[in-house]
């Protein structure tokens, strides 16, 4: 019996030990597999667990970024409101005074410039903001992340929010005078019984656009944000020097100007159907009086009611007010709760930045740069 399977085992040794060595290789590849499923599936646990701390991090980042905004806004419109205060030239013009048409002249000037600093410095402060937080956003999760020393602490990053100050005190103050200047010189020659148009009103704000980004004197408002933020600061310190020439790089890249203007021209066009709805209202009838019927249908507010003829068309683009009667009006939409949603125009356009798409890309972009490991 022995001799049997010994005789038995010699002749098929080959084949034991090519089943043995096959065995044997798919039970370490089997082993092999399992281990580098095991580390792909730590790998992937791990880089869920970053993303979704990386998420909620900039999440919360994005919340302090809209409530800082929110509140530097407030403060800004207000300064540029009690700057550029038409108040004191309306209540003198109530009391009749001998130089009534040299304060109309004063006014209508500084009702087109509050409404052109409010559109540049609400702009200029979101983006910056934006990207100041955004940057400190990412190095404080990368410093969170990495194992070294941390490249910002509470000092400095104190610090560097605090360039923005500049902007909303000093820098608001050479923003209003540089603006001031070149509506004087696109509002002047507009005369105060001159009937205007919509789009003349709209061609305005443009020509005050289009001369501030040709500016050779001061420069264009926009490609000196980094004069607003930085260039009044002292640096001492080489994390602090490091954090404000990333800044600058960031503030004077195409891109950055690219979407400043970009909301710039937005907001123009967010006053411009503000102001459309003043001249609609003067014209479209809103009381009993202009009912008007028309083969026993009942024709409201310019709409009809219950199906037939529709009135003709009015094109707000050929509706024409005088000039010196606008502006009251227009003035209202600063300071008062006329507008659409019952808002004025600086919580408008403040609220709008807030909610631009392209800003919150741009956040995010930064965001992601800095927090790279």
């Amino acid at each position: 019996m022995y001799s049997t399977v010994k005789n038995f085992l010699h002749r098929h040794r080959r084949k034991f030990f090519v089943t043995g060595a096959v065995l044997g290789s798919i039970y370490f590849l089997m082993s092999y597999a399992q281990k580098k499923l095991r580390e792909w599936q730590e790998k992937e646990a791990k880089k869920f667990f970053e993303m979704t701390r990386k998420k909620q991090h900039f999440e919360s980042t994005e919340r302090t970024c809209n409530q800082t905004i929110l509140s530097l806004s407030k403060i800004v419109s207000e300064n540029i409101l009690t700057s550029l205060n038409t108040e004191e030239i309306v209540q003198k013009l109530q009391d009749n005074p001998g130089n009534k048409l040299e304060l109309w002249e004063q006014l209508k000037v500084m009702i087109f410039t509050r409404i052109c600093v409010l559109v540049y410095a609400l702009s200029i402060l979101q983006v910056t903001l934006r990207i100041q937080l955004n940057i400190i956003g990412g190095y404080l999760y990368r410093d969170s992340v990495l194992e070294h020393e941390p490249m910002i602490d509470s000092n400095l990053q104190s610090k560097y929010l605090s360039l923005c100050h500049h902007f909303v005190g000093p820098g608001l103050e050479d923003l209003v005078r540089q603006i001031e200047r070149v509506v004087k010189r696109v509002v002047d020659p507009i005369s105060l019984k001159k009937k205007i148009t919509l789009l003349e009103v709209e061609q305005t704000f443009w020509s005050i656009q289009t001369i501030l980004c040709t500016d050779t004197n001061e420069g264009d408002p926009v490609k000196k944000m980094v004069h607003y933020l930085v260039d009044h600061t002292e640096i001492n310190e080489a994390k602090f020097d490091t954090i404000v020439k990333e800044t600058m790089d960031v503030l004077e890249s195409d891109e950055v100007t690219s979407v400043t203007m970009s909301t710039i021209s937005r907001s123009f066009s967010s006053v411009i159907d503000e102001i459309a709805n003043l001249f609609v209202s003067k014209w479209v009838p809103t009381s009993k009086n202009h009912l008007e019927v028309d083969e026993g249908h009942v024709v409201t507010n310019g709409a009809l009611k219950l199906g037939g003829p529709v009135d003709p068309f009015i094109n707000v683009n050929k509706v024409e007010m005088h000039f010196v009667k606008l502006l009251p009006i227009v003035n209202e939409l600063i300071t008062k709760n006329t507008c659409k949603a019952n808002t004025n125009i600086p919580d408008l356009l403040t609220q709008q930045l807030t909610l631009n798409d392209k800003l919150k890309l741009l956040g995010a972009n930064i965001y992601e740069v800095f927090s790279n490991t």
